[in-house]
């Protein structure tokens, strides 16, 4: 086991301690003084960080909860559903999917791998992009 992957899996940041640090994020995030001063100054920290200084809000994090909470509403509510498709667009996507799944999979039937050309290459229907 690499060092990194045994200390995620000890670190009380991490493995069982996950859910329980994630939930103290989540109430700092709607109220800083609701967490012990200890995750307080530890949040602030990661705030204080350059890649946190990356989003819309002035570099802080916004709250999960909310934001997993409308994603599961609309699919509730059946807005989460694709727009309709343009006539024959996803019959020609799904032809040009199986064409590219029958070349990785039969493709070698084809190959030149003949240079003294003894052997006729077999012709496969499948591959045929018409």
């Amino acid at each position: 086991m690499s060092a990194m992957k045994e200390f995620l899996s000890n670190s009380y940041l991490f493995g069982s301690n996950a859910p329980f640090v994630e939930e103290l994020y989540e109430a700092w995030l709607g109220d800083p003084q609701s967490v012990p001063q200890q995750w307080r100054d530890y949040f602030d920290s990661l705030q204080a960080t350059p890649s946190a200084g990356s989003g819309q809000n002035g570099g802080r994090d916004v709250a999960h909860a909310p934001v997993i909470a409308a994603f599961a509403q609309r699919a509730r509510a059946g807005a989460a559903r694709p727009a309709p498709a343009v006539a024959g667009l996803d019959r020609k996507q799904s032809s040009v999917l199986q064409l590219i799944v029958e070349y990785r999979f039969r493709g070698v039937l084809v190959a030149d791998i003949d240079p003294l050309k003894r052997h006729e290459r077999p012709r496969i229907a499948e591959l045929d992009p018409a």
